[in-house]
């Protein structure tokens, strides 16, 4: 698949944004998995890897962008390249570790012949509002499906699985009827690139929930992601006990990973003055401290805040579904506190990797 000519760049209806490092041994079903065609693209961005997931990205057509090693960050920081970067309508997001599943390429089928079969009815409207023409919900700033983890051993065998880890099933809508407004998201996602762009891309330079950082700003817009019943992707992932999921929300740093990205956001959105429509998407830690902070109560009242911090829990545990999500967000709270101060936007450098001739 060769997709880097001027003429695809100017007609140009969905582009693949893929992130990875050292993803050689799952690219390969990746991009096998993509859909293709004259008004597609596929582009990776590669975070210094040591393996040749470059050179195979390059095999398969994409068009290969190489993250400077003082630009290795987070995710967000290759999705904001890739949104610079793409000249589609729409980008749907991957990681490299990531198959795209037929149900939802058969999504983005239905989404394009929409949008065509409605840009022939009615030339006169705006082209670059195809919510409007598409009979899409209003102000529809993309769509997620389901995601399936797959969780892998050391030796990279598949121990189990999981399916609806991102959106329960509930939360998700017929795709017949463009699903339902969605109140989160994660890595993989499909959005109009012109919903990401005015909303700020991005923020390459937060380790975590870069994904709510984002939906955030696109809500505050008055857009929406809309949630379809659908699988969307199989995300390969090792296994972790549940142990080691906690401590992932206690610790400063596990596993080479920093796990402060929450403050960041705060931080980051503190900054620009909308701090309380990133509360409002992500409540429960904020719930979190509301309640830990009646504790000084206790020498007036002594059950009031016995009665209300144990509410709280048993509010979180029914509406998660898993009695131990009061620590997941008592953990983000404490990676809040640590990670105020340690928000330093910066701007990515990066560069085109040629495909040797």
């Amino acid at each position: 698949m060769k997709n880097n000519d001027q003429s695809k760049r100017e007609n140009c209806w969905l582009s693949v944004v893929v992130i990875g490092r050292n993803e050689a041994h799952r690219l390969p079903d990746l991009f096998a998995s993509l859909p293709e065609g004259p008004d597609i693209e596929w582009l990776y961005i590669d975070s210094r890897s040591s393996d040749n997931s470059v050179e195979l990205a390059l095999a398969f057509g994409a068009k290969v962008f190489l993250v400077d090693e003082d630009s290795v960050y987070a995710p967000g920081t290759g999705r904001y390249i890739g949104t610079i970067e793409a000249c589609g309508r729409w980008i749907l997001y991957l990681d490299g570790d990531m198959v795209l599943r037929p149900e939802f390429a058969g999504f983005l089928d239905r989404l394009k012949k929409t949008e065509a079969q409605a840009d022939q009815k009615d030339s006169s409207r705006v082209p670059h509002n195809p919510s409007v023409q598409a009979d899409l919900p209003p102000e529809t700033a993309g769509f997620v499906g389901h995601t399936r983890n797959l969780y892998l051993d050391q030796a990279g065998q598949v121990l189990a699985e999981r399916d609806c880890v991102v959106l329960a099933k509930e939360e998700t809508g017929p795709a017949e009827s463009w699903g339902r407004e969605a109140r989160y998201h994660g890595g993989a996602v499909l959005y109009r690139r012109r919903a990401v762009l005015e909303a700020g891309n991005w923020n390459p330079a937060v380790y975590q929930l870069e994904e709510i950082d984002l939906y955030s700003r696109v809500n505050s817009f008055g857009c929406s992601l809309r949630a379809v019943d659908l699988p969307m992707v199989d995300h390969h992932t090792p296994y972790l006990s549940q142990k080691e999921k906690l401590m992932l929300n206690f610790l400063p740093q596990w596993r080479e990973k920093k796990l402060y990205g929450a403050g960041q956001v705060a931080a980051a959105r503190l900054r620009q003055g909308n701090l309380l429509q990133f509360i409002r998407i992500y409540p429960y830690p904020f719930i979190v401290a509301a309640g830990l902070l009646t504790i000084p109560l206790a020498f007036i009242w002594p059950f009031v805040p016995l009665m209300l911090n144990l509410a709280i829990i048993i509010i979180i545990g029914l509406v998660k579904k898993r009695w131990y999500f009061y620590l997941v967000y008592l953990g983000n709270l404490l990676q809040i506190l640590r990670g105020l101060g340690r928000y330093k936007p910066f701007e990515p450098r990066y560069q085109l990797v040629k495909p040797e001739e």
